[in-house]
């Protein structure tokens, strides 16, 4: 079972995903991208945290995913956004959800 600190991590694992989105203005980024702005501020969640993170984000409405496909070459992009229901949530016009800490 995780501990107080391992939760809180996560929460703010999260809210630094949403910052970086909502900072790229609701456009559509290459995951990797946000993963690498994440890294960038000391949060490195493997494989699994990452699934669930973004599978978490993306069903309370705050993400929006999405595959891109070379019809050439056998090459997937994945890409994901931040919503205006994000937004919402940072700027504090919704109620706070304790899955995503600012």
């Amino acid at each position: 079972m995780p501990n107080i600190n391992d939760l809180l991590h996560r929460e703010l694992e999260r809210g630094v995903m949403l910052d970086a989105l909502i900072f790229a203005n609701l456009e559509w980024m290459p995951l990797r991208d946000l993963w690498v702005q994440l890294a960038g501020q000391g949060y490195f969640p493997d494989e699994k945290s990452k699934t669930f993170h973004l599978n978490g984000l993306e069903q309370r409405g705050y993400i929006e995913r999405r595959s891109l496909r070379s019809g050439r070459a056998d090459f997937e992009l994945q890409m994901v956004r931040a919503t205006v229901r994000a937004v919402d949530l940072h700027d504090g016009r919704i109620p706070p959800d304790e899955f995503v800490r600012f």
